[in-house]
């Protein structure tokens, strides 16, 4: 296999980096995993041996899950050997893992099929991970190469068990922090037909199945994670299923698949509805249905009862692949009443072997070359689609009640929209900022005084900030029947929408994480 380690003595490392790490009284360790280097030829100064395959067959997948694999366990492990040896162990701290970008040698393959990846890694043997009950806090992340966010260009997906199998082998954890789940749910905007179709194409198989696995681990944790559950002590999560860059190219105006079919409800809403009600601080980036937000009528165990703060972004695609969002004319393409297309167990996954096409698509691709954009980017849906978006927003209403939430402080559901159409839908009447953005959304402020109430301000005590709804949804307004939700919530006030060329990556997440 055209497969090369970089660090063979990777143990003996991984104890003096952890080691060292300790004895400086690092608060966080972090450990930048590095893949298998990828062989594009065997032997540069031998043509005629193997060189690397367009396409990744499953075993190669398999042989890289298995190297990180053995270095997550190893990391576990050093970091108990460490710790143990200790004379005044600190009582907690955190661990930061760092998955970096696929790398080859002598120099990147000809075909771009391998820069983009679509299957996940797996950790295998996860029951064997080191319990590690001084730490309090679990990041993981992938680290890129450029600015090819959307594109994920050499970043290698995890499944989303990893995190959650990790996660369960600290038994005082606080806080997990996730800022890619490694979801692309658009294809992204290439210069030609080839590099968006085929070599950048995020494939809808891996996609959905990851989405199914991330629910069943949540709803079935024993069976799914080693036996354990996710420990009690966690009340602190920011879980971000896709990444975004300061600049948006989407084209809104193609099919989508079914991320849901064959279950009857969004196994990645439902799992974190049920997550959150361990919760206190909970920050979402996420394609959602209403079925995240715990109903009124929930058993208790179920309501999200220990909540402080919520933030939800959610995507303007529904996981059923219908859109929350149209056109401002009502322009809809490809949508329909069952949802977006069935994936085929055939049709919607990465190829393994080689085939004739390649060639046809490298002649395509090498003619291409050089030339401006035979597309631009179709950024088009600003209007929301009533019949979609008001029964999120009311599930979202409905679960703030203050005897579900009592100590609520605030909670915040909101999307990102652009306004970049294709040339088929510029010059018309719509008077709106060419290619910029807004944040479209609605937060409910609690401002009962409690913050300031624990701080001792005794003038606050006696006169409470009165709860607030802000909404920042332009001059669309929702039906009586969702509005009476929100107005018994407080006062109601509208905000002016903000339009922007660049959207800001400096924030911040309700844990207090950079999101940069």
């Amino acid at each position: 296999m055209l497969l090369r380690e970089t660090d063979p003595d990777f143990e003996t490392e991984l104890f003096e980096k952890v080691k060292a790490a300790f004895n400086a009284k690092f608060e966080v360790l972090q450990y930048d995993l590095p893949l298998p280097l990828l062989l594009v030829q065997e032997d540069p100064e031998e043509p005629l041996l193997p060189t690397l395959p367009c396409h990744e067959p499953a075993e190669e997948t398999i042989a890289i899950s298995a190297h990180m694999s053995v270095r997550i366990r190893a990391f576990y492990e050093q970091i108990a050997a460490a710790y143990n040896g200790l004379e005044d162990p600190p009582t907690s701290m955190a661990i930061k893992l760092v998955i970096q970008p696929q790398r080859f040698e002598p120099e990147e393959p000809w075909c771009n099929h391998r820069r983009y990846h679509s299957r996940c890694l797996q950790l295998h043997d996860p029951e064997k991970l080191s319990n590690l009950p001084f730490v309090s806090r679990l990041t993981i992340t992938s680290s890129s190469i450029g600015s090819d966010t959307e594109t994920a260009r050499d970043v290698r997906p995890l499944s989303p068990l990893v995190p959650l199998q990790c996660l369960v082998h600290l038994p005082a954890v606080q806080e997990l922090n996730i800022p890619c789940l490694w979801e692309r749910p658009m294809p992204s905007t290439m210069p030609t037909r080839v590099m968006r179709e085929h070599y950048t194409w995020p494939w809808e198989g891996p996609l959905r199945d990851a989405r199914h696995e991330f629910g069943a681990a949540i709803m079935d944790q024993e069976k799914h994670l080693c036996g354990k559950r996710i420990p009690a002590s966690l009340t602190r999560a920011a879980l971000y299923f896709w990444s975004f860059s300061s600049l948006t190219f989407h084209d809104q105006s193609v099919a989508r698949p079914n991320l849901i079919h064959p279950a009857d409800k969004d196994p990645v809403s439902v799992g974190l509805c049920k997550l959150g009600a361990q919760l206190s601080l909970f920050d979402v980036r996420a394609i959602v249905t209403p079925n995240l937000f715990p109903r009124p009528e929930a058993s208790t165990d179920q309501q999200w009862s220990q909540m402080r703060r919520f933030r939800l972004e959610f995507h303007p695609l529904r996981p059923d692949g219908r859109w929350y969002f149209v056109g401002p004319g009502g322009e809809d393409p490809h949508d329909s009443e069952q949802g977006g297309y069935k994936i085929s167990d055939t049709k919607h996954y990465p190829r393994e072997t080689d085939t004739d096409e390649d060639e046809e698509l490298h002649a395509e691709y090498d003619d291409d070359r050089g030339y401006e954009y035979d597309c631009k980017p179709d950024m088009f849906r600003t209007k929301p689609c009533r019949e979609r978006i008001e029964p999120l927003l009311a599930a979202f209403a409905k679960s703030l009640t203050r005897d579900n939430m009592p100590g609520l402080e605030d909670a915040e559901v909101f999307t990102h929209l652009s306004w970049d159409p294709a040339d088929d839908r510029e010059g018309g009447e719509y008077s709106l900022p060419e290619r910029k953005g807004h944040i479209w959304g609605v937060k409910f402020i609690a401002g009962r005084g409690c913050k300031k109430q624990e701080d001792g301000d005794a003038a606050a005590a006696a006169a409470p900030t009165p709860p607030v709804v802000q909404w920042r949804v332009g001059d669309w307004r929702p039906s009586e029947e969702v509005m009476s939700l929100f107005e018994s919530l407080g006062r109601q006030e509208w905000l002016d929408l903000e339009w922007h060329r660049y959207r800001s990556t400096a924030g911040f997440d309700v844990l207090g994480n950079s999101e940069s």
